[in-house]
């Protein structure tokens, strides 16, 4: 993971007149926070029209870290490496060719679990599948977080509410403020091709927000696991087993009833005879009454 910005807060600090004499150090107000264990880029903008060429040389606990070079804009980029949890003192010299112009030092405070991204895995899903999970980040950082933007990307179809679908793996959005130790639920739609080989992946999400006057950008990783499909068809079969032999039970059902209707075929012959017999003999009458002598 990194924090883009990371630095960001120094850009006041740095709105100095850069005029070719030794500045004397200037110490930051508000501390920067960041995760703990995790590497950190900061980009630094001198506003000035000299700042174009400047040198910077960063120091992180009285350790040299590594210099750069600022850009036509003058902006330049600074890394620290991972820290561990705790208080540490970032230091910068700006230098305009071999003459330092201005020292700027800060306080860093690393903080472990700072966001959490939960739960990991994500979720299990078969190949073939499509299911509808839900993704909770939260701000365990002491400074609230505005402008709260994610974008997420799988190595497979994927959707999330309120968010734009860029192409079928990517999923960007802005889920508004994360105050301190708020927690924010996203809906994701994750679809699994039927094709897909089964293994564990990695649901990469980067968030960015604003704290203070700085912008940053957070990186981070969940899993999802992917299954063979049919890895609950044993229990499928024997439903579908139950099934077929629950078939007979209903035929025995239907043989049970079976008897009376036989037993009511005779009934209905022998009074369908008697009918017939009924109306022979009311014809014979009629036969006989007309055919009589006079």
């Amino acid at each position: 993971m990194r924090i883009e910005a990371a630095a960001a807060s120094l850009i006041m600090l740095l709105a100095i007149s850069l005029a070719p004499m030794e500045a004397a150090p200037i110490k930051a107000r508000v501390p920067i926070y960041v995760p703990a264990n995790l590497p950190v880029t900061g980009t630094v903008c001198l506003p000035s029209a000299l700042a174009a060429g400047l040198k910077a040389k960063l120091y992180v606990d009285n350790a040299f870290v590594e210099e750069g070079s600022a850009d036509e804009v003058g902006c330049y980029k600074v890394t620290i490496e991972p820290l561990t949890p705790g208080r540490h003192e970032l230091y910068a010299e700006i230098y305009k060719g071999s003459i330092k112009v201005a020292e700027i030092s800060a306080e860093v405070i690393s903080i472990e679990g700072m966001i959490t991204v939960r739960p990991d895995p994500l979720a299990t899903l078969r190949r073939g599948e499509t299911k509808e999970v839900s993704l909770f980040i939260e701000n365990r950082s002491p400074v609230n977080m505005s402008n709260v933007r994610i974008e997420m990307e799988a190595p497979f179809p994927i959707y999330a509410e309120h968010m734009t679908r860029m192409r079928n793996f990517v999923v960007r959005g802005s889920i508004g403020d994360l105050r301190v130790n708020q927690t924010k639920e996203i809906g994701v739609e994750l679809a699994i091709p039927s094709n897909f080989r089964p293994g564990t992946y990695a649901l990469r999400i980067n968030m960015t927000y604003v704290a203070g006057e700085s912008t940053y950008s957070v990186p981070f990783e969940v899993s999802v696991i992917v299954t063979q499909e049919g890895a609950e068809v044993p229990q499928a079969q024997q439903t579908t087993s139950q099934t077929i032999s629950a078939a007979p039970t209903v035929t025995q059902v239907k043989s049970t009833t079976s008897p009376e209707s036989g037993v009511q075929e005779p009934t209905l012959a022998w009074l369908f005879l008697l009918i017939a017999f009924v109306g022979a003999l009311v014809v014979g009458l009629v036969l006989w009454m007309v055919t009589r002598p006079r």
